[in-house]
């Protein structure tokens, strides 16, 4: 029965897209770069070497240090060369590798980072240079002393409830957190998540120790909670690193967000002054398209960046929501892909670009349920569905199309909503069935936190 199933959920997915018609070094990933090292030594990239094959599209400043050069009618033997080119003029590679027949590398030199990529699908080849900071870590040792297990949060702060926030418990008992929900200025969501983290924490266990907290994007109702549990909790946890990449405050400015600019607890000033007076010794790692990284047990593959954009930027097509990290991530033997609010112009340029990479068996659901795709959703088409929804939108957001085609997938064993209460599983998840509700309703109720979601009682 299930290969029948495979076997038809291949033939739907092939009729939809078709209808929407050098040497290696060791390198120290936490090498800090020498001060005294001049930042720009050209006109271009860092006086990097010329890349001389393809079509040049354009040069582009992105945040920060980070400056991209994007080329087309490239090949994958002009992203070989160039990256042979690195290494003769001093780079070593840090990683290398591929995805479906896309590839990506990493090089770096004393005093920058080079991060290259190529897509088969549109021949596309982007040169990434910044100034060399951390890099991405590829190992992480990890003790198995503990049930891993995925807890989604659901908001209750009276600014808004609508945000996302989940919570990971690997295996040597630290956290990942992805994200984390609307800031809270009565302190509700930011007490709610310091007491999941101390109640998951193995016994014994001083302070939780969050080991990444990782930003899918800049809007408030996903960096609001850290925000708040920062000025509340800091002193609580250990937290040891940081992954994100945001976009410069001109595009901001420019876009359909340019509150997250203003003084408000839950933006963008407040956010970075958390680093500056909490955490100024914690690295903070600025992902690229291609790069991965590991998490304990948890391994990363970052699918899309806001870099991926150029020439258009936030300014154009969903705004702020286009610089939505796209996320694959691997644990206990199961895929999960998070979207953050992944926006439509983002969405179309990754289904050029990947094909069964995006598969997956759970999916965060774009945007809170109101973007994604049909197209979108048949090439992921999961087992499970993670929606971060506010407490009441359920009977009107699965009214949309592309949340019809999710739900009434028959490969969909369940969709989790957090509008329907703060859940927590254990991983890996394989529910009984009859103890859930396979499609939730609004009037649908979790079980009360620190009960496992699909266990029989």
């Amino acid at each position: 029965m299930e290969k029948i199933t495979a076997i038809f959920m291949s033939i739907v997915i092939f009729f939809t897209d078709l209808f929407f018609a050098g040497s290696k070094k060791a390198v120290d990933p936490t090498l800090d770069p020498d001060p005294a090292a001049p930042s720009a030594i050209s006109d271009e990239v860092y006086g990097l070497p010329a890349f001389d094959d393809g079509e040049k599209c354009g040069f582009f400043h992105s945040s920060g240090s980070t400056e991209i050069l994007r080329y087309e009618k490239t090949s994958a033997d002009d992203f070989k060369s160039y990256c042979r080119t690195l290494c003769e003029n001093g780079f070593d590679i840090y990683d290398e590798h591929g995805i479906e027949s896309n590839l990506f590398a990493t090089l770096v030199n004393d005093t920058l980072t080079v991060n290259l990529s190529w897509f088969s699908g549109t021949r596309t080849m982007r040169i990434i240079a910044e100034e060399r900071s951390t890099l991405c870590p590829l190992t992480d040792e990890c003790a198995h002393i503990c049930d891993p297990l995925l807890t989604g949060i659901k908001g209750e702060t009276t600014v808004a409830v609508e945000g996302m926030g989940y919570i990971i418990r690997l295996a040597d008992g630290s956290f990942c957190i992805i994200d984390g929900g609307m800031g809270d200025p009565d302190h509700v969501d930011s007490d709610k998540l310091m007491g999941i983290l101390n109640a998951q924490k193995p016994e014994g266990t001083e302070k939780p120790v969050i080991a990444a907290w990782i930003f899918t994007h800049l809007h408030g109702d996903h960096i609001g909670v850290f925000n708040c549990f920062s000025l509340d909790h800091h002193d609580d946890v250990v937290l040891e690193k940081l992954f994100f990449n945001f976009p410069k405050d001109e595009e901001i400015a420019a876009s359909n967000s340019p509150y997250m600019l203003d003084d408000s607890l839950y933006r963008w000033p407040q956010f970075q002054k958390n680093l500056t007076d909490f955490y100024a010794d914690v690295p903070v790692i600025k992902v690229h398209t291609g790069n991965r990284f590991q998490v304990r047990n948890a391994d990363f593959e970052v699918l899309f960046t806001l870099d991926d954009l150029y020439p258009a930027t936030i300014v154009n097509g969903d705004g702020m929501n286009e610089s939505s990290l796209l996320l694959k991530m691997t644990m206990e033997g199961q895929a999960f892909l998070w979207t953050g609010d992944f926006g439509f112009i983002a969405t179309d340029l990754v289904l050029m670009e990947y094909k069964k990479a995006l598969a997956c068996d759970f999916l965060q659901m774009a945007h809170h349920g109101i973007n994604g795709t049909v197209r979108f959703y048949s090439r992921v088409c999961p087992t499970y569905a993670l929606l971060p929804i506010w407490n009441g939108g359920l009977s009107k957001l699965l009214k949309e199309e592309q949340n019809k085609w999710l739900v009434y997938n028959i490969k969909l064993r369940q969709m989790i909503a957090t509008g329907c209460g703060t859940w927590t599983i254990r991983l890996p998840y394989d529910p009984a069935f009859g103890t859930f509700k396979r499609i939730p309703t609004d009037d649908t109720v979790y079980p009360s936190y620190p009960a496992l979601l699909g266990v029989r009682k």
